[in-house]
C-alpha cells in the first residue's frame, strides 16, 4: 500500500479515536459542553460512519468505540483497530497489515478544543483557532437530539483540506469483546511495521 493511502487510513483512525472520552475545557460554550458531556456519558458505542477528506470519495463503515479503543470495519473489507497503544490497518486486497505505535494519552478532543473561538448557530458550532500557526485551524461540529454528535469536520493548515466524519445510527454499548480492538490479521498476511516512516 502506498504511503499516501496509509496516511489517509491512519488519519481516519486517529480522528475516529477522538470522538469520545472528551475532557471538558475551561469556560466552554454551553452547547459545545453539552455535546462533549453527551459523548463522554456514552462510554462505549456503535455507529455507522462516513469519512471524507480532500474532496475525494467517502470511506464508509461501522465504528465501535470503548474508552479510547476503536474498531472500524470499512465496507471494502479494510479494518482499522486501535488499542490506545497501537494502531492496525488491514487491507484484504493486498493481504497487508500496517502496525503503527500511537502517542500515549490520546482518545479525547481536549487538545482540539483548546485555543479556539466558538460560534454557535442552531445545532452547529464553528471553532476557529486563535493561533494562526496551529496545525488545526477550524473545527465544525453538528449535533442532534440530546446533543449527540452527528458530524465533526477538521481543517488542517498544511493542506487546507477538510476531514469530515459523519455518524449515524449511534447506540450505546455497555461492553465489547476485548479481542475486537486487538486485531490480528488473517494467517498468511504480511505485516508492515511503522508504515508512515517508510519511503514507498
Amino acid at each position: 500500500m502506498a504511503k499516501s493511502a496509509y496516511r489517509l487510513l491512519f488519519l481516519t483512525a486517529a480522528v475516529a479515536w477522538q470522538l469520545a472520552a472528551v475532557p471538558l475545557f475551561a469556560e466552554p460554550n454551553p452547547d459545545v459542553q453539552a455535546v462533549v458531556s453527551r459523548m463522554r456519558s456514552l462510554g462505549g458505542f456503535k455507529a455507522s460512519i462516513s469519512i471524507s477528506s480532500g474532496g475525494g470519495g467517502a470511506l464508509r463503515g461501522n465504528l465501535s468505540y470503548s474508552n479510547g479503543k476503536v474498531h472500524l470495519a470499512l465496507s471494502d473489507g479494510r479494518v482499522i483497530a486501535a488499542t490506545g497503544r497501537e494502531l492496525v490497518v488491514y487491507n484484504p486486497s493486498s493481504s497487508v497489515a500496517g502496525k503503527q505505535l500511537m502517542v500515549p494519552g490520546g482518545g479525547g478532543l481536549g487538545w482540539l478544543l483548546t485555543g479556539f473561538k466558538t460560534k454557535v448557530s442552531g445545532n452547529t458550532a464553528l471553532l476557529e483557532s486563535e493561533n494562526p500557526s496551529s496545525n488545526i485551524q477550524e473545527v465544525r461540529l453538528k449535533w442532534g437530539a440530546e446533543h449527540t454528535l452527528e458530524q465533526l469536520s477538521i481543517r488542517h493548515k498544511s493542506s487546507g483540506d477538510w476531514t469530515t466524519i459523519t455518524l449515524s445510527n449511534l447506540r450505546k454499548v455497555d461492553a465489547f469483546p476485548v479481542s475486537l480492538f486487538s486485531y490480528d490479521a488473517p494467517a498468511g498476511s504480511r505485516t508492515v511495521e511503522n508504515p508512515l516512516n517508510q519511503s514507498n
